[in-house]
Order: structure tokens, then C-alpha cells, then sequence
């Protein structure tokens, strides 16, 4: 089987489609025909900090014969959750809010935990499900082909995810795929800890001791210091663009979005591409 790429052309002998929005045009590429994707919109709205003490555990309401429903949430991070909305639609990259949406949701806010109202939104996201017409996930093995699908997993496929891959496995392993451990290590990589369950670095007087950057701020709203941010760039797989930094770091994340901390965060970003540049190599 060849699979055809921008950068090039790649002769595999399984293929495991796990293509998401785009798993049934995939599969039809293939020459099956089982599934139609529907993106799904669901909107979600996080409430300032401040709010984080009118919820100490998970909200939700009834669901519905489409969704769960919206759920009032807390957060690792401090903030409150609300949301998702359910809507069908028609482009596979529309992930924008909408005013319909995000006035269903404070209303839905409103009615669930009527003290949310007089609260600040801090920030809107929006993503896309792989909805199908179908109930359940779409997952078909084709081991003759060497090729399985596995499309239409919506939100429960975070938990479902490992399972899912242990019984890709086992079927093709029928059509002779054989994993093995690979002789060398693979780099120590450890996620740090960005929620307030426990003490963060600028907190850690002794961390400070040995390395003063844990204690210069750069972004107040979520206290990230240069120290965190420094790591995230020089780690074993580094950050390499404002998202992964956001990710790493919840740096950007905060009340003001960037607006005190974006310049300082991009400059740090720039001089560790700099770097990697000139050198050629990115730690």
C-alpha cells in the first residue's frame, strides 16, 4: 500500500486510518463505504478564576437524544467550565464560535448555577467531533487488506483511545503484523505540572534557590515563569510554536489572553529557534 504525502511517498504494509473529520473520505479512497462524517460544533466558554469557588465537582444537566448536554465544570487550571453546545455542520474546518452559540451556553450557565451570571468569561473555544449517522464508533477491520478504520470517535474515544489500539492490534496481527520493543530507550519525557493541585515553581523556595528564572514571572495571570517556559523550549521534545508553549505552560491562557506576556513569550520562542537554527539541532 502507498500513501501519498507533501513530503513523500510512503509503501507501508498496514495502514490504520485514524483520520478523524476526513476517516470516511479516507476509507472511501480505500474502497469502502460504511460511514459519513457530520461535523458536530461544540462551543465551551471558561469562567474567570474568580468563579472557581461556586463549583467543587461536575454539573450536568439531563442529556438529550444528541448530547450529553451542557455540564458546569472546574477546572486542573482554576478556572469553570461550561459547555459543550451539539450543532451539525457542514465544513470540516468551522471552528468558529457563534453568537447563538455562546448565548445558549451563558444561558444554560444561568439555569444550572445561577451565580455564574455575574462572573467574567475569560475564554471561548470551539472543536469538532466526528459525528456519523451511526450510534457507535466506526471500526472495521480489514486484515486482508492489511488496513483497519477506525473513524467516527467522538469525545469518549480520549478514554476508549488504548483499547481501541490493543484490538487494531490483535486483528492485524492476524494478517501478520508483529510489534516488537525497539532495542534503544526511548528519551525521558516527563509532562510538568501546570495545575494548581499542587505547589507550582514560583512557589518552591528552594527551586528558586537553584535556579532564580522559576521565580521571574512572565506571565502573572497564570504565574508562568521564564524558568517553565525555558524548560518547555529545551526539552526532549521541545515546544516549537506559541500553541505548544500554551500547552506546556499556560502561558497565553490567563485573563488577558497574551495581551501583558505575548511579546515576552515570542521573544523567548524566537531566540530558541535562533538557536536551533544556527546550530541545526533542536534539543
Amino acid at each position: 500500500m502507498r500513501v501519498h504525502t507533501p513530503a513523500a511517498v510512503i509503501t507501508t504494509r498496514f495502514l490504520v486510518n485514524a483520520a478523524g473529520l476526513r476517516s470516511d473520505e479516507l476509507d472511501r479512497v480505500l474502497g469502502h463505504d460504511g460511514f459519513t462524517v457530520t461535523p458536530r460544533r461544540g462551543e465551551l466558554i471558561v469562567f474567570d478564576k474568580l468563579a472557581r469557588p461556586l463549583v467543587n465537582h461536575i454539573v450536568l444537566a439531563v442529556p438529550t437524544a444528541i448530547t450529553k448536554g451542557v455540564l458546569v465544570a472546574p477546572t486542573v487550571f482554576g478556572n469553570v467550565l461550561v459547555g459543550p453546545t451539539a450543532q451539525d455542520v457542514e465544513d470540516r474546518q468551522d471552528t468558529s464560535s457563534t453568537r447563538e452559540g455562546l448565548a445558549y451556553l451563558r444561558a444554560e450557565a444561568a439555569r444550572i448555577m445561577p451565580a455564574l451570571s455575574g462572573h467574567e468569561v475569560t475564554a471561548v473555544y470551539v472543536g469538532l467531533r466526528a459525528a456519523t449517522h451511526h450510534a457507535d464508533y466506526q471500526i472495521a477491520i480489514h486484515a486482508a487488506e492489511g488496513y483497519a478504520c477506525v473513524g467516527g470517535i467522538r469525545s469518549t474515544g480520549l478514554s476508549a483511545s488504548l483499547a481501541i489500539a490493543e484490538h487494531v492490534r490483535s486483528h492485524l496481527a492476524d494478517a501478520g503484523l508483529r510489534l516488537e520493543p525497539k532495542n534503544e530507550d526511548p528519551p525521558s519525557v516527563r509532562m510538568p505540572n501546570i495545575g494548581e493541585g499542587f505547589a507550582r515553581p514560583y512557589m518552591q523556595d528552594e527551586r528558586i534557590a537553584e535556579a532564580a528564572e522559576y521565580g521571574r514571572i512572565v506571565c502573572f495571570c497564570e504565574r508562568v515563569s521564564r524558568g517553565e517556559i525555558l524548560d518547555a523550549l529545551s526539552a526532549p521534545v521541545p515546544a516549537v510554536d506559541l500553541d505548544g508553549l500554551r500547552r506546556r505552560t499556560r502561558a497565553l491562557m490567563g485573563r488577558c489572553q497574551g495581551f501583558y506576556c505575548g511579546a515576552h513569550v515570542a521573544a523567548l520562542l524566537g531566540d530558541r529557534s535562533s538557536a536551533a537554527d544556527a546550530t541545526g539541532v533542536a534539543d
